[in-house]
């Protein structure tokens, strides 16, 4: 499992036209884009479970969730975007539901690495 930042939004009004070859762009207005952080976790066998996106506030807003969500992410909040170790403990209770986990079941392994919030 890791967790990866990601930025999201484009400067309003602005279209960007590049050669062919560029795979990236960077623009240098960062105030224009705002920040998230998806947790994920896929297994040894190529099984995924499903995210859990953070964003950057208070409350969660009806208008983030899309049509083809499939109701198993979990999004939720900090004030930063940030994970912390209650949105840890949040994401491992998805793990445990999501990997069938459990004291009295099969035992799983979870590798993570050394960030402090683990």
């Amino acid at each position: 499992m890791d967790e990866k930042g990601v930025r999201i939004c484009m400067p309003a009004g602005e279209e960007v036209v590049v050669p062919i070859g560029i795979k990236e762009i960077y623009i240098g207005i960062p105030e224009n884009r705002i920040s998230l952080t998806i947790i994920k976790c896929i297994s040894a066998d190529g099984k995924a479970i499903p995210p859990v996106v953070i964003v950057p506030g208070i409350m969660i807003m009806v208008s983030w969730f899309h049509e083809n969500m499939t109701g198993h992410e979990v999004i939720t909040v900090s004030p930063t975007g940030y994970t912390n170790e209650g949105i840890y403990m949040v994401w491992l209770d998805h793990f445990i539901k999501h990997n069938n986990c459990g004291p009295d079941k099969e035992w799983h392994i979870l590798l993570i690495n050394g960030a402090t919030c683990h």
